[in-house]
């Protein structure tokens, strides 16, 4: 029984897979599949939430009670003051002034050096100065000189100006030495030539709290200068300067008197100046425009006469604060005295005395600055002059030197160019350079040169070593011997390179040394005719501050 129904299980089976068969064929004929496209639609089920309503306690509040007791105590009801001290700068804010000094030294030739300087220390009243130099070169023959100089100060401050007073004494010997060694010329004292100077000014000026008021500065003055030939020149000038603001721009007027009186031998010559010169300035935003003149009365033994010169500069701001153009012109009245040429060439034994009329200048030039410590100008200027000044020797007189005007209406071409380089404390440069070129009436512009130039220098090392040197060069010059009355034979002046360095060793803050080398390329040129300068020389020593 069992058998068969196991056959049967088997037939059975063997029946479904055959019938099963067909579907693993491969029909691509069958149409009976269909494809249906709806738009989808997703549905989510619902989901199970948990209730819960939340009941927060509510917590109970009790005021809290407070029991306690001010102990009772009774203050003293006196008080107590404290005096504050005010506040001040201080003495360390304010350093001692060492404005007094003393230089001790000496140099070849036989040269002493000897200068002070005194100050008064800080005061709000009082100002006050003394300035005293001796210095002398005593080589072995005749070019010895001597310079001694006095000179003090005082200012007194008030509450509305300030009263000034001021006082000279100057001295200066020199040899006339360019004289032919081979002649006779008698007693030492013929070639020795003395100029003394005594001077005294006062002034006085006002302070202005309001710039829209009139300002006013007021100076006299009187000196004599004297020779040792009998040549004596007294000059008194009393001078104003009065000032004012209109409409924010300035106009100034100075004005004033000078009487000068010349005495040699027997004769007196006396002059009078009487200056009336207005100026007024127009400031805009990139120009500025002055204008006013030079005017003069001018008296002596020939008559009075009046001189006029306009007075006009315009300038541009090419750049704002950097560069500068401007054009102008000008003219005065340069009065020559026996002081004055002295004083340029002191070898001078006779002199003719006219004044130099610069009829009419004109100028043009750029000035700027090139850095915050750099600045530079640039200037031409043709001017028509009158009793132009030169210098010739003079053989009847021991070979001194003479003065040479051209009476008749001259030309001067000049064109000037200047740099300064300023770097602190510790780097200083300036440079000058002139070319001249002379249009006259007389052969040539006697000792007089065409082209110059002058560079000075300075550096400080670190506050202990302080350098200095200047470059001075001059072009040859011509120049003349007066042989004769109007008759002057020519000569040639060689041009020259003068080089002279310094040097400071501050040793202390109060102690320092010194020296000089002058003239280091030993040129012995001639500055004036027949009258060679000193070569090479150096000069040291000491200077003390307090």
């Amino acid at each position: 029984m069992t058998t068969k129904l196991n056959t049967l299980k088997l037939y059975t089976i063997a029946a479904l897979i055959v019938a099963n068969l067909p579907a693993f064929a491969q029909d691509t004929l069958r149409t009976d599949w269909v494809d249906v496209v709806k738009a989808f639609k997703p549905i989510l089920s619902e989901s199970m939430k948990i209730q819960s309503n939340p009941n927060p306690e509510i917590p109970e509040t009790q005021t809290p009670v407070f029991s306690y007791e001010v102990p009772e105590k009774r203050m003293d009801g006196q008080p107590t003051l404290y005096t504050i001290k005010p506040l001040s700068l201080g003495t360390s804010l304010l350093p001692k002034l060492k404005n007094n000094y003393t230089k001790i030294g000496y140099g070849n030739y036989n040269a002493p050096l000897f200068e002070t300087y005194l100050n008064t220390t800080r005061n709000k009243n009082v100002q006050a100065g003394l300035f005293v130099k001796h210095l002398s070169f005593n080589p072995n023959g005749d070019r010895q000189f001597s310079n001694n100089t006095v000179y003090g100060f005082g200012k007194r401050f008030l509450g509305s100006g300030i009263l000034s007073a001021d006082a000279l004494y100057y001295r200066n010997v020199v040899n006339l030495y360019g004289y032919n060694t081979l002649a006779d010329v008698g007693p030492n004292n013929n070639i020795k030539q003395k100029f003394q100077t005594i001077e005294g000014k006062v002034g006085y000026q006002n302070i202005l709290k309001d710039t829209s008021k009139l300002s006013y500065k007021l100076d006299g003055g009187f000196y004599n200068f004297s020779d040792n030939r009998d040549v004596t020149e007294n000059d008194f000038k009393l001078y104003g300067t009065f000032g004012k603001r209109i409409n924010g721009n300035p106009i100034d007027i100075k004005t004033g008197v000078n009487i000068s009186n010349l005495k040699f031998g027997n004769t007196e010559y006396n002059r009078v100046f009487v200056d009336i010169n207005p100026r007024y300035k127009l400031n805009m935003d990139q120009l500025y425009i002055n204008l006013g003149f030079n005017s003069t009365f001018f008296n002596d033994s020939t008559g009075t006469t009046f001189y006029f010169f306009p007075i006009a500069e315009a300038g541009i701001n090419l750049i704002k604060n950097s560069l500068t153009t401007y054009v102008g012109i000008t003219g005065n009245l340069q009065r020559n005295t026996y002081r004055s040429i002295a004083n340029e060439n002191p070898f001078v034994r006779s002199a003719g005395f006219r004044n130099t009329e610069n009829s009419f200048e004109m100028y043009g030039g750029l000035k700027g600055i090139i850095s915050p410590q750099t600045s530079f100008l640039l200037n031409a200027s043709l001017a028509n002059v009158k009793n132009l000044l030169f210098y010739v020797g003079d053989s009847a007189n021991l070979n001194s030197q003479k003065v040479v005007f051209d009476t008749k209406s001259s030309s001067v071409f000049n064109v000037k160019a200047e740099l300064n380089h300023e770097f602190g404390n510790q780097f200083l440069l300036g440079f000058v350079m002139n070319y001249y070129s002379y249009s006259i009436s007389i052969k040539a512009p006697y000792s007089m040169p065409t082209f110059t130039t002058q560079l000075n220098l300075g550096y400080n090392m670190s506050d202990k070593f302080l350098w200095k040197a200047s470059v001075l060069t001059m072009n040859k010059r011509e120049s003349g011997i007066e042989v004769a009355p109007n008759t002057i034979n020519a000569t040639t002046l060689k041009g020259f390179v003068d080089l002279n360095l310094g040097l400071d060793y501050r040793y202390t803050k109060n102690i320092s040394l010194f020296v000089n080398l002058n003239n280091l390329t030993n040129n012995q040129y001639e500055r004036w005719v027949n009258l060679p300068v000193y070569g090479f020389n150096v000069m040291g020593g000491l200077t003390v501050s307090f």
